[in-house]
């Protein structure tokens, strides 16, 4: 199921998260209708889409993320999913948020330093926000969250996703699949020697395919 949700300013920072969970719990609701079945449904997403899935996965039960209510004979239905996959999650929005505030202006500054800080100020509104519902700092707050097995795809050389984490020096991926499996979740971290975004800037490249392939391996493990 492609879920379509509120996005940028429109979709700010809890509204995103309240679409996506009404989602989950709307198809499990309608499953005899699509020929599904409800207990196997999982989330996954590139980019924003990556760390929002992750975000709506470890929260099911937030009563923020689930405002919107479906009809009285749908609500047994809850959010909870049986695995996530992301590809290039902005895992730490905090994180991503200071460090391209930080090369706005400097010499040689990326092309995405400048637009990232202003779509971070319009999603977020806040610094307060993008760590409350950071996955990486929800994990070091020690917060009590639901941990899925996940699978993390990422492509080398990618500094606009996975940088240096401000607090440890490592990169955010391996900051995060540190602490997801402290915290006792279980998670995959695969490197694909390729561009940003590759299995949607080049869908037939070999690395794509190959990248498709481990994410139907884990999802059909995990989801029999």
């Amino acid at each position: 199921m492609s879920l379509d949700f509120r996005q940028g300013a429109e979709g700010a920072y809890p509204l995103m998260l309240q679409d996506i969970n009404y989602a989950v719990r709307w198809l499990k609701a309608n499953a005899a209708r699509y020929g599904i079945d409800p207990n196997r449904v999982a989330l996954s997403g590139n980019s924003t889409g990556g760390h929002t899935a992750m975000l709506a996965a470890m929260r099911p039960d937030d009563q923020r993320y689930g405002m919107l209510k479906l009809p009285a004979e749908m609500e047994e239905f809850d959010a909870t999913v049986r695995c996530v996959v992301m590809l290039w999650p902005v895992i730490n929005p905090i994180g991503r948020y200071l460090r391209a505030k930080a090369l706005v202006g400097t010499e040689g500054a990326p092309e995405w330093a400048e637009p990232t800080v202003a779509c971070h100020d319009n999603f977020w509104v806040s610094e307060a926000n993008m760590t409350e519902a950071s996955p990486t700092q929800m994990l070091g707050r020690g917060e009590e969250v639901t941990l899925p097995p996940a699978l993390w795809i990422r492509a080398t050389g990618d500094d606009v996703h996975d940088y240096a984490n401000r607090e440890t020096g490592r990169p955010e991926s391996e900051e995060f699949v540190a602490r997801y499996r402290a915290a006792g979740g279980e998670i995959e971290l695969i490197t694909f020697e390729a561009p940003m975004m590759f299995t949607t800037a080049y869908p037939t490249m070999p690395e794509s395919i190959a990248a498709l392939d481990q994410i139907v391996d884990f999802v059909e493990r995990w989801t029999r």
